[in-house]
């Protein structure tokens, strides 16, 4: 393949992300980019220097002499669209989450295999540094095991309001948690066992969400893993337009601590009183994560997170939901 030719559907925030890391990618080019909307599909195609702009994703489909998709859309509609791409025998990339329902992202899972194509997962923080660096220490034994890593956040109803939406997005349980779930995975080099939630949803009287169904938007999620890990999350996008709260991200050990700052940021404290810093850590996740791609295609190597992986997060967000729902906690 002396040529990788790529169409980007979606030419949103993360569509553009992608048109623009995929020509850092030698030898590749975007050569279709879709939007349902039309200006925001035309102004993209003007920015990158893209050769055909299109509205309906299915002719984008038909473009001549496509190799790749990056689909960077609704989680609601990610089957139909990444599902079409594969049935043509194009590698796709697929935004997270898999998709909001289990039976679309099995319906996917299943298309990669049938069609035997490249199937991968935008889990960009598994290309973050400090993820990396992260899984290192807490492997290596420096705090001592079991860890317990737990992240606390709040902020403001999403501008993109269809994304708190059951159906549309599945609110932060699903699209934005699911980032969690798959790095503790890779943090703790175990799977998921035990799933135990609670939560509220702040917004349903929110005159912001009028037009929509709002899913759970204010939660806290234990998650228990094989290794004796736990990951808590507690986390809000229920709060009212201007509000939000701190950020804590931390990992607990018996000997000591790992505080998590931003995304390129760790600071590990031991129980001898020593403090180490590492800083200054790569953030470019999604220009390696679309050269891993690339690199998966070309030289028919497994991808770095695929359709199972997005099936696990699923998974882990579907027991939450049922978790809050019942008062239980749900086995895996």
């Amino acid at each position: 393949m002396e040529q990788l030719k790529v169409c980007v559907i979606g030419a949103g925030d993360l569509g553009t992300v992608h048109a623009e890391q995929w020509q850092k990618v030698p030898a590749a080019q975007v050569v279709a980019i879709c939007d349902i909307d039309k200006e925001r599909a035309l102004a993209a195609q003007e920015k990158f220097g893209i050769d055909a702009a299109y509205t309906d994703y299915r002719e984008a489909l038909n473009h001549p002499g496509i190799d790749a998709v990056s689909v960077a859309i609704p989680g609601s509609v990610h089957r139909i669209v990444s599902e079409a791409a594969m049935r043509r025998g194009y590698h796709v990339l697929c935004e997270k989450p898999i998709a909001v329902t289990w039976e679309d992202g099995q319906a996917m899972v299943t298309a990669a295999q049938e069609c035997g194509v490249k199937f991968a997962l935008g889990f960009c923080k598994r290309f973050l540094e400090q993820v990396q660096k992260l899984r290192e220490l807490v492997q290596s034994g420096i705090i001592g095991r079991p860890v317990f890593y737990r992240h606390i956040s709040g902020i403001s109803v999403r501008p993109k309001l269809w994304i708190m939406d059951k159906e549309m997005g599945g609110g932060p349980i699903i699209d934005m948690a699911c980032h969690y779930f798959d790095q503790w995975r890779v943090i703790f080099d175990s799977e998921p066992v035990r799933v135990k939630a609670s939560g509220v949803t702040l917004s349903a009287d929110s005159s912001l969400m009028a037009d929509y169904d709002p899913q759970v938007d204010t939660v806290t999620i234990l998650v228990e893993f094989a290794s004796g890990e736990v990951g808590s999350l507690s986390l809000s996008w229920g709060l009212p337009p201007g509000v939000s709260s701190g950020v804590l991200e931390d990992v607990l050990g018996p000997g000591g601590l790992i505080t998590v700052r931003g995304f390129d940021e760790l600071v590990v404290q031991t129980e001898d009183g020593a403090t180490k810093v590492f800083n200054n850590l790569d953030t470019n996740m999604y220009e390696r994560e679309i050269a891993a791609f690339a690199e998966a295609i070309r030289e028919d190597k497994p991808v770095a997170a695929g359709g199972e992986d997005g099936m696990i997060a699923l998974q882990v967000s579907i027991a939450a939901l049922r978790s809050i729902e019942t008062g239980q906690m749900v086995a895996l």
